[in-house]
């Protein structure tokens, strides 16, 4: 099975959409705590420049104010005026308008610094200070300083040293509140980053467990359309069944009456060589399609098995021609008989199928050409091999030096519907019937295979203890058996019954037909014990073959019975419950064989009866 390819739902896009917005969250976060810091850098330096410059020009004040105290001091003791005359003219010869104007100026600066930060306790101070410099300069440019004078200097000195003291605070408070913030990021950024770092791994987890939910879900699905691709295969593979089993029903009955037929003219054609070899074309031409039908039963699981005792070689020898065929003349065929082989009990029908469906896998594991060689092998297993118990077995063995299988092929290649081939061309049902033709026989098979080192698969066969039934029945007569009795023949195709009858009849029976198991019943009421065998078909319509035969063998009690089949349906399998003496003659059959079968029943009643007056 091909990897399955999980597509991305909406849901998951979804998830991949909230961990994308938290990456970017965390960006935005990361990038928001620089933008701060660096703001709060700038801020400190300019916080620290403008206490720093306020603090220097309120210094400058301090030392200004200190000397325009001496200058009016020095003034006071010298009794110095100083004042403008009318003319403009000063009158003394000290003057204050330098350091006044200096005082002034650096109160204006002073009052610029403030209007940028807008301190309300400074302001406040400066303004106080301004006013009362403000009366000072007026009062020293218009009189002389007096006693006043000097405590008015003094207090606008101790307004300046609190403005400076107020800067020094105010700087130290910025700062601290700086630091403060500062101390705290730390511990912001690395809660933060926990938060952060949680929520990913929880939606990465969240992500994990739904691509394995889906891939789960993915699986499921694919089984499931699998597992309905399987169903929808084995209903048609019924279908199929059923189809086949009726027509093999109505194709059996033709064939009994082709090969029936032939046989008759056999019998006739003494001395016209060239008539003779015609039928025995005709006879082999439908014996071949009687086991074409036998196949199709097989491979749609409706034919009943009948094992018997095979010799493997001997089957297989009959097959070459057909194999070769089916491999084609680039493919070199070669067959390895072991001598003295040992038999094993086998459907020789589901057996051909298993070399069939071999052949055909192998033809196609060598589309170039190649050599394919087909083993058989007496082998003792011991100690176990690959699960087969120990024993002895007939081994048979297919290999070719094709493209040969890796491990995981090996591993499913009896599974029903698996196929490496294109859907077109295969369906995945040879190998499959293989291994359960095998099982159902109570076999074993291998394989092994490597990928362009070719396959071989091994099937043992447990030993069977009888000789083969084809050296039997190649020691039976093989000519129709002769009799006078009196032989009931039932069946509700005509030309069946006709073939019968005049088979029967050209040996010297006394035949009475019937088209029906009503008509049949009638007859046995009617002639009773002067009715020696019967042979009636299983299915009819109507009364079928096993409620008529039960109803003719209480009218005629002595009566030997023969079935002939043309499809051995479960049905069929039900009702012969309770009546496994009865022998079933599968269609087509040749006359010999239906002759064999009556004249034992029949001979086996007067061994019976000898029995009795004897005693």
């Amino acid at each position: 099975m091909n990897a399955t390819r999980v597509n991305t739902p909406p849901v998951l896009r979804y998830i991949y959409g909230i961990l994308a917005v938290i990456v970017v969250a965390a960006a935005v976060a990361m990038g928001s705590l620089y933008l701060a810091q660096r703001d709060e850098i700038e801020t400190r330096d300019e916080v620290q420049g403008f206490h720093l410059e306020s603090f220097s020009e309120v210094q400058h004040l301090s030392r200004e104010l200190d000397t325009l105290r001496v200058l009016v001091e020095n003034s006071m003791l010298a009794g110095i005026s100083v004042y403008t005359g009318a003319a403009g003219v000063a009158t003394a010869q000290i003057s204050y308008t330098g350091i006044l104007q200096s005082i002034r100026s650096r109160l204006m600066r002073l009052s610029n610094l403030q209007a940028q930060r807008k301190d309300v306790r400074s302001v406040a101070t400066l303004e106080r200070l301004t006013n009362r410099f403000s009366r000072i300069d007026r009062r020293l440019r218009i009189a002389t300083p007096n006693q006043d004078t000097l405590p008015a200097i003094d207090v606008l000195a101790s307004n300046a040293w609190q403005l400076s003291r107020l800067h020094t605070i105010a700087a130290d408070t910025e700062l601290r509140e700086l630091a403060a913030r500062q101390s705290q990021r730390p511990r912001f950024l690395a809660i933060l980053l926990v938060c952060l770092g949680f929520s990913a791994l929880a939606v990465g987890l969240l992500i994990f467990s739904l691509r394995t939910s889906l891939a789960r879900q993915a699986e499921t699905e694919t089984a499931l359309v699998e597992a309905h691709d399987r169903l929808h295969n084995i209903q048609k593979l019924d279908a199929l069944g059923r189809l086949v089993g009726g027509v093999a029903h109505d194709f059996n009955n033709l064939l009994t009456t082709i090969l029936g037929n032939t046989e008759l003219l056999q019998a006739n054609s003494t001395g016209d060589r060239e008539l003779d070899t015609n039928l025995k074309e005709i006879r082999t031409a439908g014996m071949r399609a009687a086991t074409l039908t036998r196949q199709l039963l097989a491979f749609s699981r409706r034919q009943h098995s009948e094992r018997s005792i095979l010799d493997l070689n001997e089957l297989i020898h009959s097959m070459e021609a057909v194999l070769q065929r089916t491999v084609g003349d680039d493919i070199k065929l070669t067959c390895n008989y072991a001598s003295d082989l040992y038999t094993a009990d086998l459907d020789p029908g589901q057996l051909q199928q298993v070399m069939i469906n071999l052949i055909s896998n192998a033809r196609d594991a060598m589309p170039d050409g190649g050599l394919l060689t087909i083993t058989t092998e007496n082998v003792a297993v011991s100690m176990g091999v690959e699960g087969i118990p120990d024993g002895d077995y007939v081994r048979l063995s297919v290999s070719d030096n094709g493209i040969g299988m890796d491990k995981h092929t090996r591993k499913r290649i009896f599974e029903p519907f698996f196929t490496t081939k294109e859907q077109v061309s295969g369906t995945g049902l040879g190998l499959a019937t293989v291994h359960g033709i095998v099982t159902d026989s109570g076999g074993h098979i291998l394989v092994d295979s490597e990928p362009g080192k070719g396959t071989r698969f091994h099937i043992y066969f447990p030993r069977a203890d009888r000789p083969s039934e084809n050296a039997k029945e190649n020691q039976l007569p093989t000519v129709p058996q002769e009799g006078s009795e009196t032989v009931l023949v039932v069946d509700d195709d005509e030309q069946v019954r006709r073939f019968v009858e005049k088979g029967l009849s050209s040996l010297g029976y006394n035949v009475l037909t019937a088209t029906g198991g009503a008509q049949g019943l009638e007859i046995c009421r009617r002639e009773g014990a002067r009715i020696h065998a019967i042979v009636s078909d299983v299915v009819m319509s109507g009364i079928n073959g096993p409620r008529f035969m039960s109803g003719a063998l209480r009218l005629c009690p002595d009566a030997t019975a023969v079935y002939m089949s043309a499809y051995t349906d479960d049905v069929i399998l039900w009702h012969r419950k309770g009546m496994d003496e009865i022998p079933v003659l599968t269609k087509p059959f040749e006359l010999e064989a239906l002759t064999r079968l009556i004249r034992k029943g029949l001979d086996q009643h007067d061994g019976t009866e000898s029995s009795s007056e004897g005693s």
